[in-house]
Formats: structure tokens, sequence, C-alpha cells
């Protein structure tokens, strides 16, 4: 008759076989297991091909951009390192005094889900009336907001 389960020498059993060095678990399919941080460190990076395009054919040297939006014309101006917004028409009294962005698309963005979307698309009107700020220039200046 065996020792029961729960005896003192299944535990002698139990601990002497966990002491034994157990070998380590081999790879499926033949391949050498590879550490996960050099892993990462050599995995060629992928871009997104449309976005590459999409990007090489903006052209960010406009100062204005206009669409119209939801029967709403809106203004994007550049106004030193910021966008600003104007709606209904390209006077001072028609800016959104509540916006001002950074970023091109951030302010494209925000004009969509405020008044909808463009009939067409945003088109470029070339440079603004005034001459561009420099950037040192413009963060030197107290804000007119």
């Amino acid at each position: 008759m065996s020792a029961p389960a729960y005896s003192l020498e299944a535990w002698r059993r139990f601990r002497a076989q966990k002491e034994l060095p157990q070998p380590a678990p081999q790879p499926e399919s033949g391949e050498r297991a590879i550490p996960w941080r050099q892993w990462f460190a050599t995995v060629p990076l992928e871009t997104d091909q449309e976005a590459a395009k999409l990007a090489a054919h903006r052209d960010d040297s406009a100062d204005i951009y206009a669409a119209n939006c939801g029967g709403t014309p809106v203004w994007l101006v550049r106004q030193g390192p910021r966008w600003l917004m104007f709606a209904g028409s390209r006077q001072l009294e028609s800016r959104r005094r509540d916006f001002a962005s950074p970023s091109l698309d951030h302010s494209k963005r925000t004009a969509e889900a405020w008044y909808g979307l463009p009939k067409d698309c945003w088109r470029a009107e070339g440079p603004s009336r005034k001459p561009r700020r420099s950037t040192a220039a413009a963060e030197a200046e107290p804000d007119g907001i």
C-alpha cells in the first residue's frame, strides 16, 4: 500500500523533487528566446505611409486658411506662434476671443466641432496682411487677449 497523499513521507518527496534543478523551458519551433528589452531595441520601426504622403503634400506656409463650416464662414489666421479663429467675417470684432492654438490641425478640428464640417475643404489664402512676428518677439509682448 502506498503512503497517503498528505503524509510526512509525501511532503519529503515533494521537497526533494522541488530542490532538483529544473530545465529551462525551450521555445517552440526551435527559435531562441530573446529578452524583451533586447527585442524591443532591435525591432524595426514602421511608419504610416498614408500619413507620410499627406504630410508631404500639406502646405503650412500660408498664414490664412478659410472654409465654410456648416454655413458659417470661418478663417484661421496665424499671428506669431498661434492660430486665431474668425467666424462670420474677418473683422476684428468677429474674432473668437476664447480660442487661440499653436497648432493648425487643432484649430481646424475645433472649428469643425463648433460650426460643423466644411462644405468643401480648408483652402489656403496666402500670407496675412500683417507682417509675421517672430516667435521670440511674440512671447516677449504681453497678450492682448
